[in-house]
């Protein structure tokens, strides 16, 4: 690798570093040199040097924003890990119903373009009946507006909701768009999401707001001290006894955090004490 190749990778980690957290390492070059050459041909410059340039001369809020958009990772898909979702309707949400009769606040702190929401609503009307859904305040949020745009339209493709949606939940919450061959969910569960852009590492947070926070694989992607800072934010945004869900893989092992595990679900789960 050249030098300025070398130089090129470091300078727009650090920006990527510096907006979200994200951590590109020396093993992440090929993900960078795409993000680079996507922002090239957005922008229409000729070399990488003159991107460079760019956003070393003031960029503007749409170079930053699209550059936010394209570094960050919106894998994802329905019922993702059925696990998460399994303990939100058979223990999460009962254990908080027991001292909080009235509305529930759930956040799904990193939504990406939709599936984890409604994931989380599915699940709470297969198990407790759509009435129940009433008594549900469901924030989504992401860093990624072009995430984000998808979400509040809930329309997927074809492959997107064969990917970890069942049959029966398919034709239960969406129809199908034939002219587009796409599937759009039905609005009374899009309309029940408050979407709302959101950065985890430097946004502000409500504190003693949520019962439930399911913040899954972000961590993986940030140094211990970013890690930190955002845990103790979660914590904060828990009401007592409030849950955390984190990614399959993620862990507090080495964290500076007040949460505990509990350990009466099916699947390692953090709980804000007092």
């Amino acid at each position: 690798m050249s030098r300025y190749k070398a130089e090129t990778y470091k300078f727009f980690s650090d920006i990527i570093f510096k907006q979200t957290g994200m951590v590109y390492g020396e093993n992440d070059t090929y993900r960078l040199d795409s993000r680079i050459k996507e922002l090239m041909t957005n922008f229409e410059f000729e070399d990488e040097k003159q991107l460079v340039e760019a956003f070393k001369n003031r960029p503007s809020a749409d170079m930053m924003t699209i550059l936010v958009n394209i570094s960050t990772n919106n894998e994802t898909y329905f019922f993702r890990d059925q696990k998460p979702f399994n303990a939100l309707s058979d223990y999460m949400y009962l254990e908080v119903k027991k001292v909080n009769p009235g509305v529930i606040n759930i956040w799904s702190a990193a939504c990406s373009t939709g599936q984890e929401p409604l994931s989380i609503l599915m699940s709470i009307q297969e198990k407790f009946g759509s009435s129940e859904l009433r008594n549900i305040k469901l924030r989504a949020s992401d860093v990624s507006f072009k995430a984000l745009s998808k979400a509040k339209s809930g329309t997927y493709t074809g492959l997107e909701v064969q990917r970890g949606l069942p049959i029966n939940l398919l034709m239960k919450y969406f129809s199908h768009i034939e002219e587009e061959d796409r599937w759009q969910v039905d609005s009374n569960l899009l309309n029940q999401i408050d979407f709302r852009d959101h950065n985890l590492l430097t946004g502000s947070f409500e504190n003693s707001k949520f019962h439930i926070i399911f913040c899954r694989n972000v961590l993986i992607y940030q140094n211990k001290d970013n890690k930190n800072i955002i845990m103790n934010k979660l914590h904060d945004a828990l009401k007592p006894g409030g849950f955390l869900v984190l990614g399959n893989g993620e862990s507090l092992i080495g964290m500076d955090s007040l949460l505990q595990k509990d350990t009466n679900s099916a699947m390692t789960l953090y709980r804000r004490i007092k």
